[in-house]
């Protein structure tokens, strides 16, 4: 059985897609790609930044993601 994958006529109904998985994914060219999971590099990274920013600007400016 051949199983295709979905596509989108408007970034409104790739907005509106939900497979029920956790999972993310990228639009390209009306075809989904699925998103790697986040490094632990990119994390430490963010949250370095997260830090440097907190002492600048305090911590009613700077929010953390997720």
């Amino acid at each position: 059985m051949i199983q295709l994958e979905p596509r989108f006529q408007s970034f409104e109904e790739y907005l509106s897609y939900d497979d029920g998985t956790e999972h993310l994914y990228e639009l390209f060219n009306g075809e989904l790609i699925e998103v790697p999971p986040e490094s632990g590099l990119n994390v430490e990274t963010a949250t370095l930044l997260l830090l440097q920013f907190f002492l600048k600007v305090g911590h009613c400016r700077v929010r953390g993601h997720g």
